[in-house]
């Protein structure tokens, strides 16, 4: 269809549309595609660099640029009339634009890496998404499940560092986060990204007493809804009791392991650990033991410090193993469950679970209040 240029202020010769159906259809649909092209990047052109050319050809090109405009905003199907409009526009594009005009490829090119670095930016910035690596938040989140996860929501960070230069809130109550594993303690979580309930926030005395929360003197509401076979993981064995939480206005599922005849609960060492960062990077976590002890001493959180807790609560390291949960290494708040498989083994080519996707990971109460649970 390209034809060789004429000189500047000479009208091209319009190519010969074809007469066989076939070509004339293809030919229509290359024609339809490249006065879109033009549309676009030479509307821009023109709206851009106007004011640079004398009068008369700025506006002969609004004149030319108006009427390729209004064929295609008509949905013309006018062979001859898009050719029309087409090749002089495209001819006085380059007559009198054409130092500052791009080839198609560059087009494309830039519109390709403008993709891609809009893409970079909202994952650093706003969006990620995320791979639930473990049964520690089981039955609210599975594993495998994959979440997007909102990084805008407490702040903005300096890209690859925990430093922020924007904060806007710190985590509330009852919310999901995603944050990078605080501590160098060779618990072999060093580097890893972990996603946990927040249960306590700065400021807030936090006790748990034969496996209810206490808040500030007061246990969160709580209502058992009944027994798990298998603890939400097929063939684990295990028996779990299934309750129902709210917690400033979020309701969520947890389950605590049913100890078999043959297991004792421990009352002899508290497995949460010190509400302190460790004194060094080389101090190892606490010790991990389960599903011993269902009472744990309460102490007050410190500032810049949540306290995070596994759905799974016999199955999860978290504040109780490692300790506090610094707020530079929050990532964000989980968001929309976007995959989910039926299979949690599965890698591969898995069935999914539809009724477990595009959901919102966080349940909340009408009133956003505990009031009526």
């Amino acid at each position: 269809m390209t034809q060789p240029r004429s000189q500047p202020g000479t009208p091209a010769p319009l190519p010969l549309i074809p007469t066989d159906p076939k070509k004339l259809k293809r030919f229509h649909v290359e024609l339809r595609e490249r006065c879109v092209y033009l549309d676009e990047s030479g509307g821009r052109l023109v709206r851009k660099h106007a004011a640079k050319l004398t009068p008369d050809v700025a506006q002969q090109l609004s004149d030319q640029w108006s009427a390729l405009h209004a064929l295609l905003k008509a949905k013309s199907k006018d062979t001859h009339a898009l050719l029309a409009a087409a090749e002089p526009f495209d001819q006085s594009l380059d007559d009198h634009l054409g130092q500052w005009r791009k080839s198609a490829t560059r087009e494309y090119f830039d519109s390709i890496l403008w993709a891609v670095v809009l893409t970079l930016l909202i994952r650093i910035f706003v969006f990620e998404a995320f791979k639930i690596p473990t049964g520690s938040m089981i039955p609210t989140l599975q594993v495998h499940d994959h979440l997007f996860v909102n990084k805008f929501i407490y702040g903005l960070k300096l890209p690859f560092t925990r430093l922020k230069f924007l904060n806007f809130r710190i985590p509330h109550r009852g919310e999901i986060i995603v944050f990078e594993y605080p501590y160098k303690d060779g618990s072999g979580s060093e580097d890893k990204d972990l996603i946990k309930r927040v249960i306590g926030v700065p400021g807030d005395r936090i006790r748990l007493i034969n496996n209810v929360l206490q808040i500030n003197g007061k246990p969160i509401p709580r209502k058992v809804i009944g027994e798990s076979a298998d603890c939400g993981q097929e063939g684990s064995g295990a028996r779990c009791e299934v309750a129902r939480e709210c917690l400033d206005g979020v309701v969520y599922t947890t389950q605590h392991h049913i100890p078999r005849p043959d297991e004792q609960f421990s009352s002899s060492r508290p497995d949460w650990p010190t509400a302190m960062v460790p004194s060094s990077a080389e101090e190892n976590a606490g010790i991990y033991s389960l599903p011993l002890n269902k009472d744990f001493p309460d102490f007050v959180i410190p500032d810049g410090f949540v306290l995070g807790m596994g759905d799974n609560r016999d199955n999860s390291q978290d504040s109780r193993f490692f300790g506090l949960i610094p707020l530079e290494t929050i990532k964000g708040k989980a968001g929309v469950s976007w995959f989910a498989t039926k299979d949690q083994n599965c890698e591969w080519l898995c069935t999914p679970d539809l009724s477990r996707m595009f959901r919102l990971v966080h349940e909340t109460t009408p009133g956003g209040t505990c009031d009526n649970f």
